[in-house]
């Protein structure tokens, strides 16, 4: 393949064909069946976390550092399967296309998954808890990664309309929404009365969340169409170690990864740290003054989060995404300076107009980035003549999994021992230890967002670049 942009080098193995495309509207149907498997895909993979607590540690009496541990360990895993998996999809050339046998695939084995994690046998010991959790976790997870890269995978490659990713993600935006309500209520499920004890709870939860994970994945395998799979079903075979290798020297894909590193960073901390300081320092102690506080606070940003929805995608396409993303991240860090003011004892229900600073700010975060992640194939194409979502998708994947495993073994443990907090006791802390506390909760993230401020200017793909981008491949394929 010839081409007239000098800084485009071909592969030291061969360089990919330009790949003919149209443009047609993406049906509602389509973006609705689209969105609704978001709900089964991040109820798989964010439940097991949420519950890993009360089933393994609270119920069980497993250790909670064992727990940190599997969860720590599986969720590493999970990071290095991505990229392989990203590359298989990439390469697949079937009759089904490359994403969706892949989704039904997955989606099968990761509702057996997690039925069997939650069924738990009986007079299991320590050790024998732990090896289960540990294993059923490394295999849930395996399945998990089938199913995410692809479902990821396929949101890239369904438009290629700029503007018009922002809107399919919006609708996938809202079902991960309902999911968030979904697994917030899993662990009280467990607990009701009609199945005499939480681990019997846990047995039918479990079977019922691995019927809602395949049937909602339904629409999304057999209404959605692949795009652009006749085309890359000529394309060029890419070596797996070459992908890995172009995807981590993609300078506007290391720009919205390192975002995502520091975003991932302040939120996580924000809520492995919440509820200690809603407990210690709002409340001073009362627990259960806390928690209501706390869930006054969830309330009210999950129904700022589905206001936000529409909001942010009629802005996007009339300010631009990158614009757009910069009110997001302002709106976090606006949010997150409010933090070390609001939650105080003085004013214990101060801290609920933090709320639609920060969902506003993690909605248009996510909500942006992904659609700009789609636009990266673009760039990828227009650089190496290869179409590689499954690739950009895996990677995603993988900064993001690598950045949360992190962040959870330091929030959920190692920070507080580091800084001396000590349950036992209650709001008497040793001196400073409230302060860092207070610090990694609020000054924390907002540093994090100045630092993702200053990212956002070496991002290159602006609405003016895009054009250039589509323009040129278009020429090509003439």
């Amino acid at each position: 393949m010839s081409t007239d942009r000098t800084d485009q080098k071909a592969a030291p193995w061969g360089e990919g064909e330009p790949i003919g495309r149209e443009y047609p509207s993406i049906p509602l149907l389509e973006k609705i069946a689209y969105g609704v498997g978001v709900l089964p895909m991040n109820t798989s993979v964010n439940s097991i976390k949420k519950l890993s607590g009360p089933i393994f540690n609270i119920t069980l009496g497993m250790h909670p550092s064992k727990v940190g541990t599997v969860l720590l360990l599986s969720r590493g895993w999970d990071a290095i399967t991505d990229p392989f998996m990203g590359w298989l999809s990439d390469n697949t050339k079937s009759r089904w296309g490359r994403r969706r046998p892949y989704l039904l695939l997955g989606a099968i084995l990761t509702a057996i998954g997690y039925s069997l994690i939650l069924n738990v046998p009986q007079g299991l010991n320590q050790d024998a808890l732990f090896a289960y959790f540990l294993i059923g976790s490394l295999a849930l997870y395996t399945c998990v990664t089938i199913l995410q890269v692809s479902y990821n995978s396929l949101g890239f490659e369904l438009s290629h309309n700029y503007h018009e990713r922002t809107n399919i993600f919006a609708y996938r935006s809202f079902f991960q929404q309902i999911s968030t309500i979904l697994v917030g209520y899993l662990f009280y499920f467990c607990t009701l009365d009609i199945f005499g004890d939480t681990m019997t709870g846990a047995k039918y939860v479990g079977i019922g969340v691995g019927l809602v994970i395949f049937i909602f994945l339904l629409p999304t395998i057999f209404l959605v169409r692949e795009g652009h799979s006749e085309q890359a079903a000529k394309q060029e075979k890419v070596p797996v170690w070459w992908a890995i290798k172009t995807t981590m020297k993609t300078k506007p894909f290391l720009v919205l990864s390192g975002l995502t590193v520091v975003t991932i960073f302040g939120g996580n901390f924000t809520l492995a740290l919440g509820p200690y300081v809603n407990i210690y320092h709002v409340a001073q102690g009362d627990v259960k003054f806390g928690a209501e506080i706390q869930g006054h606070a969830i309330l009210i940003g999950t129904i700022v989060s589905f206001a936000a929805i529409p909001v942010l995608a009629y802005l996007s396409p009339r300010i631009g995404k990158v614009k757009t993303l910069g009110i997001s991240i302002s709106s976090l860090l606006l949010g997150s300076i409010l933090k070390w003011f609001c939650y105080t004892p003085a004013m214990p229900y101060l801290q609920l107009i933090v709320q639609p600073f920060i969902r506003i700010g993690e909605m248009g975060f996510w909500l942006i980035i992904t659609s700009m992640k789609a636009d990266i194939c673009d760039w990828d194409e227009w650089k190496t003549g290869f179409r590689r979502e499954g690739m950009y998708g895996a990677a995603t994947g993988w900064f993001q999994k690598v950045t949360q495993a992190t962040t959870f073994a330091l929030g959920q443990g190692y920070i507080l021992a580091i800084i001396g907090f000590d349950a036992t006791k209650g709001v008497a802390q040793d001196p400073g230890v409230m302060f860092w506390m207070r610090f990694l909760f609020a000054v924390l993230p907002a540093i994090l967002a100045v630092a993702g401020l200053i990212l956002l200017k070496f991002y290159e793909i602006d609405d003016e670049k895009a054009k250039e981008i589509k323009a040129d491949l278009d020429k090509r394929n003439n």
